[in-house]
């Protein structure tokens, strides 16, 4: 057994952290404490997330340019569709609902509360799903038909990116007890950034070598990269008193269990709609295909910029206050910018609402699982943890073939900007849902524990 794999399994009570003595905020962590975090740790899981960040959930933040060029006659002409699959929009959009790995976070609620005990054996973990993601996109380069992608591009790399985000992603906050919303904060600056840097070199690629070679380039990229990232993998920190046990029905039906489980629905449901189908959107109000797909290396270029410095001042004014503004403002944008921009066919308002999501777009994934420890505290954080990843994944499975279904049944160069009115108000009202949700567990924390401004 390796050194690694003995230090994981020490049965040992740890040491308090340096960060935990210093926090007076809250007596669980002092009866609670977990072991000692050093700079090294730190560094190494920082450096996975990050590298994870950039390839995995970039590339899902720019489906929008496959998606874009999937409903397009050209996909069929070079191969990869069959007949009039370019047409099917719900099931084209599954595949990257499916890619997102949400397909893994909803079993969340099954493997969470054992995340604690997996030990050195997380790094063999990512390292399967770096094959899964590799044989996904090896297998899309090669594919004839529609449920040939769906199988490889949205099942596979779905597989393996899940079990990366949804295994590593929960884990990085562990190892920055004081500043877990920094440390998300870059982490999904690094996926604004992949996201940017994918955007242009989706579209570089598929004009000039085409489909195929595109997606093997892609594969290609990932395997080294997400390889990296399984090497610097760590597994969870471990505490004096972890909980093992999947959540009973007396949890459940906790009111502030069910409002954030409601919040955890609804803002997968929209959280990347304007990037998704912001390449057909931006079509449609008269934009070039390759012009269109650099809108969401802007919406992603902003999110390059501002992500840590939310997640810095989450640390200091409260998490649950940061959801609540960024909900608030997605929501205020889509009715106020969005929406004119379809009836009106105006391009300078979605590029308005690019920028506006681009500033908002991460925070929830920044944010969220860190409120939900400190909502949880750190025994029972895994546990119901799971369940609302479990949650997350139904929202972001259903998510894009629910929108898809709102659009007429076009191709992407006939659509109109008023198509997509549908799509627009169902976006406005899930968020109006999440914001009052937000608003609820906000209410019943401060209920509980005492009113507090950071929170």
């Amino acid at each position: 057994m390796s050194s690694y794999c003995v230090e994981s399994a020490r049965t040992t009570p740890p040491q308090s952290s340096v960060d935990d003595e210093k926090d007076p905020s809250t007596h669980a962590k002092v009866e609670n404490a977990g072991e000692v975090v050093t700079r090294t740790q730190q560094w190494r899981i920082l450096s996975s997330t990050c590298l994870v960040a950039i390839t995995v959930i970039g590339l899902n933040q720019t489906f929008g340019v496959f998606q874009a060029y999937y409903g397009r006659q050209k996909s069929v002409q070079e191969g990869v569709l069959a007949g009039d699959d370019f047409l099917n929009r719900p099931l084209i959009s599954t595949v990257g609902s499916m890619s997102s790995g949400g397909l893994v976070a909803a079993f969340g609620i099954f493997y969470y509360p054992y995340l604690p005990v997996l030990g050195c054996h997380v790094r063999s973990l990512c390292a399967a799903a770096t094959a899964f993601v590799t044989l996904g996109f090896f297998g899309a380069s090669m594919s004839h038909n529609l449920a040939s992608i769906i199988g490889c591009q949205g099942t596979l790399v779905g597989i393996g990116s899940g079990i990366l985000i949804y295994v590593l992603g929960p884990i990085l906050p562990e190892y920055f007890p004081q500043r877990g919303g920094l440390a998300q904060g870059v982490m999904y600056a690094s996926a604004a950034l992949g996201g940017m840097i994918w955007s242009f070199a989706l579209t570089g690629l598929l004009e000039t070598v085409g489909i195929r070679w595109t997606l093997g380039s892609v594969a290609l990229v990932n395997m080294v990269i997400l390889g990296i990232a399984s090497v610097l993998a760590l597994p969870p920190r471990r505490f004096k008193k972890r909980s093992t046990h999947i959540i009973g029905w007396k949890t459940i039906r906790d009111p502030l269990f069910l409002s954030l489980a409601i919040v955890n629905l609804t803002q997968p449901l929209v959280l990347t709609l304007p990037m998704g189908y912001g390449p057909i959107f931006a079509e449609s109000l008269g934009v070039s295909i390759s012009k269109a797909s650099y809108l969401v290396a802007i919406n992603s270029g902003v999110g390059v910029l501002v992500r840590p410095g939310t997640g810095w001042l989450a640390d200091r004014f409260g998490y649950l206050n940061m959801l609540m503004i960024a909900t608030a403002v997605y929501c205020l944008a889509t009715f106020t910018l969005w929406l004119p921009a379809a009836t009106v066919s105006n391009v300078g308002l979605y590029i308005g609402m690019c920028v506006f999501h681009g500033l908002v777009n991460g925070v929830f994934l920044i944010l969220i699982n860190t409120a939900q420890k400190t909502l949880f505290g750190a025994e029972m954080y895994y546990p119901k943890s799971g369940a609302m990843t479990s949650i997350r994944g139904v929202g972001l499975v259903i998510s894009a073939p629910i929108a898809g279904a709102l659009l007429p049944r076009k191709s992407a160069s006939d659509l109109q900007g008023r198509d997509f009115t549908g799509l627009i108000l169902y976006t406005g009202l899930m968020l109006i849902v999440s914001l009052l949700a937000l608003g609820h567990v906000r209410w019943l924390d401060a209920k509980r524990n005492g009113w507090k401004l950071a929170r």
